[in-house]
């Protein structure tokens, strides 16, 4: 089945030859296609992809399979560029954001579609956006855009139910939008590497009374590889004054990013009731934050106010687990007082 309401947009650099030609591949073989697709060639040397062997049998299973595909020379500048390029080169009410090393379910974009026309307020929906070689489903995970350093958001999570979250920003690559809600277009200010710039464009949509959706039940697997796109131009600098760029963001938004203090316990249940015996003096060192306990035994911290307990593995995410271990804090201090002692200097002081 084709649609004329979408067009599929994706920019490509260094992956020729390796994740490139699975994109498209898993673009013929949706149950709903694009009636287009625009290819954004990013490469500093070019290749005509029609003269490749591989490529040529995956053009024409593109053309068998209705999509109407071409291929216009990138802005060379970063993806960003070609992605406003696109804001001018679609015609279509829709715009589908793929990324060159994305891998969509077959069901992808006919879920996205038919769910994001039932709510004309809906600017656009997101896919789960999964590392095949991981499996995560964090607690902690969060698409707030208070959360935004937490550096854990739910599309990278798979909690194995089908659900429709609404969301602040989209933080992932891949995602379906009505190219009216991103009339504001992409900051051309941000670096080659493009760092913040899904959620700057997603988060400028949902500021102007847009809703923004997850939807869980929906997954595109992220094929990481370690050469191309970004990593072409991976430089700490460009990293650095991009996410400059992203607090001046905040601050014009006024955004108070969330202070979030993590406690792994990794230990017995006699350790879990040391450290809630010293629970009001880490409520007052770390007054304003939010708590989050880490617990291989949760039911220790029942009836406990102004805390939230997740699991070990939840936690461990987002620290160093070995800077969280008191034992090795003890010794390396030649600690002889208490347990409980240990954990209250460790933890406030």
């Amino acid at each position: 089945m084709i649609t004329d309401k979408v067009t599929a947009t994706v920019s490509t650099k260094g992956r020729y030859h390796n994740t490139f030609p699975l994109v498209l591949t898993s673009l013929a073989n949706q149950t709903l296609r694009p009636s287009r697709l625009i290819i954004y060639d990013d490469n500093d040397t070019l290749e005509d992809i029609r003269e490749n062997e591989i490529y040529r049998n995956v053009l024409f299973l593109l053309n068998r399979r209705g999509i109407n595909w071409e291929v216009t020379v990138g802005e060379r500048k970063g993806q960003i560029h070609n992605h406003q390029r696109a804001l001018t080169d679609v015609k279509s009410e829709f715009i589908w954001r793929l990324d060159d090393d994305n891998i969509m379910e077959p069901d992808t974009l006919e879920k996205l579609y038919n769910y994001i026309i039932t709510d004309p307020k809906i600017a656009a929906v997101g896919p789960l956006i999964l590392d095949p070689k991981s499996e995560i489903n964090n607690k902690l995970a969060s698409n707030k855009i208070e959360d935004i350093f937490m550096g854990m958001n739910i599309q990278w999570c798979d909690p194995k139910v089908e659900s429709f979250i609404e969301v602040d920003h989209l933080q992932g690559s891949t995602f379906l939008f009505r190219k009216e809600a991103g009339a504001h277009g992409y900051d051309l200010n941000l670096s080659k590497v493009g760092h913040r710039e899904e959620t700057i464009f997603t988060y400028e949509m949902r500021r102007a009374g847009w809703k923004l959706v997850v939807m869980t039940g929906v997954k595109t697997w992220h094929m990481r590889f370690g050469a191309g796109g970004i990593r072409s131009d991976q430089q700490v600098k460009m990293f650095e004054r991009d996410e400059s760029i992203f607090y001046d963001y905040l601050k014009k938004w006024g955004i108070k990013p969330s202070n979030v203090k993590i406690f792994p316990l990794n230990s017995g249940i006699g350790d879990h009731y040391a450290f809630r015996s010293i629970l009001p003096a880490i409520k007052e060192k770390w007054k304003g934050c939010r708590i989050v306990i880490g617990a291989c035994y949760p039911a220790v911290f029942e009836g406990e106010e102004n805390i939230e307990i997740v699991s070990l593995s939840d936690a461990t995410s987002f620290v160093n687990e070995e800077e969280c271990n008191v034992y090795r804090w003890m010794d390396q201090r030649n600690w002889k007082k208490s347990l409980s002692e240990a954990l209250k200097t460790m933890y406030t002081s």
